[in-house]
């Protein structure tokens, strides 16, 4: 029997090199195609519904609460120490509103009654169609209240220092225009720390 010198051993190697195969992988695109789609509809399941991001102009000063709920998706209305805007349109000169002694703002009536209509001209394409019988069908076995739609939604952002009256006259003239829910965005506190006493 011979001797070898240690740490070699004698043909360890060449048994290993005529047993090696060559390994193709194979990835299957339809696979890969169904992984991301699934990954894509979560991503925006989740982070679609966090509530929605409002710019905010500088001129305007939001008032803070401690208290808050989510806004949802709806029209705009800016109330600024100069101007009233909707939808980044403008509408009329705050110190017209604030000294007018009607109730109603005819150019906001106008804007609010136009965005209704197309939003009720653009509920009734069929993609909308669609989506509301695909709605329909999750919700079966549900009784869920009749939801209101977006373009019946007015979120105002008031400057702080806005007097109660002009708000108001805003507030009148939008439901008049058919508008079924008035939020009004502001700017969140932390809540207080409470002390055990």
């Amino acid at each position: 029997m011979p001797i070898y010198t240690p740490g070699k051993r004698h043909r360890s190697g060449s048994a290993k090199k005529s047993t090696k195969r060559n390994v193709v992988a194979v990835l299957s695109l339809t696979a890969m195609v169904d992984m991301f789609t699934v990954l894509t509809v979560f991503l925006l399941q989740n982070y679609a519904t966090t509530g929605e991001v409002i710019a905010l102009p500088k001129e305007v000063k939001l008032p803070e609460a401690h208290t808050v709920k989510e806004l949802k998706p709806s029209n705009v209305v800016v109330i600024s120490p100069d101007k009233i805007m909707i939808n980044n349109d403008y509408v009329a000169e705050f110190r017209n509103v604030k000294e007018q002694q009607d109730w109603i703002v005819p150019a906001l009536k106008m804007q609010v009654e136009r965005l209704i209509s197309e939003g009720q001209s653009e509920e009734s394409r069929l993609g909308s169609k669609v989506r509301k019988a695909i709605a329909d069908a999750k919700s079966e076995g549900q009784q869920e209240e009749e939801a209101i739609p977006q373009y019946r939604k007015i979120t105002i952002q008031a400057d702080k220092q806005v007097d109660f009256l002009t708000l108001k006259k805003i507030m009148y003239t939008v439901s008049e225009a058919g508008i079924a829910e008035i939020n009004f965005a502001v700017i969140k506190l932390p809540d207080p720390i409470n002390t055990g006493s």
